[in-house]
C-alpha cells in the first residue's frame, strides 16, 4: 500500500515540474503577430483559395504589423517515365510560389520562393489517374502552404 501511494506521489511531483518548465513547442502560433490587409494570390484556382484560407489562419486583425501580401502560384504537369510502347506511365507534378511580403509601416519588402514537387502514377482507369493528381496536388499545397506560414510567422517574429 505505501509504495503504491509512493508511486502516484512521485508521478504527481514529477508532472508538476515536467509542466512547470516552460517549455514552448517552436511552431506554436503567436497571437497578435501579423495581419494580413491584402491578400493576392495569382494563379490555378484551386491552389489560390487554399493557400489564401491558410495564411488568413495566422492573420490576426489586432496586430501592429500589417502586411500586403502578393503569392503567384505556377503549376507544372511534366512526363516523367514512359513504358517501352511511349506511354506515359508516371508524371511529376511541381507546385512554385514566389511570395513578395510587404510591410505597410516602412515598405520594407521581402521575397522568397517556394518550390515543391511530386510523382503519381498513371492508371489504367481515367478517373484513377485523377484522383491520383488531385490527391498529390492537395498534399504539394498543403506543404507550400506550410512553408509560407511558417517563413512569415519566422520572419516577422525575428525581424
Amino acid at each position: 500500500m505505501k509504495k503504491k501511494i509512493k508511486n502516484i506521489l512521485s508521478v504527481t511531483i514529477l508532472s508538476l515540474f515536467v509542466f512547470s518548465c516552460g517549455f514552448k513547442p517552436i511552431n506554436q502560433r503567436d497571437n497578435k503577430l501579423i495581419y494580413f490587409k491584402n491578400i493576392n494570390i495569382v494563379g490555378e484556382q484551386r491552389v489560390s483559395y487554399l493557400i489564401k484560407n491558410n495564411l488568413l489562419l495566422i492573420s490576426d486583425n489586432d496586430s501592429e504589423n500589417k502586411y500586403n501580401v502578393l503569392v503567384t502560384i505556377t503549376k507544372d504537369k511534366n512526363s516523367k517515365i514512359k513504358n517501352t510502347a511511349g506511354r506515359v506511365t508516371r508524371y511529376t507534378l511541381s507546385l512554385k510560389a514566389n511570395l513578395e511580403l510587404t510591410n505597410l509601416a516602412d515598405n520594407n519588402e521581402l521575397q522568397k520562393t517556394f518550390v515543391r514537387t511530386a510523382d503519381f502514377n498513371v492508371e489504367n482507369i481515367h478517373s484513377d489517374t485523377i484522383s491520383n493528381q488531385n490527391r498529390v496536388t492537395k498534399n504539394l499545397v498543403q506543404q507550400l502552404s506550410d512553408d509560407i506560414t511558417n517563413f512569415i510567422s519566422l520572419s516577422t517574429r525575428y525581424k
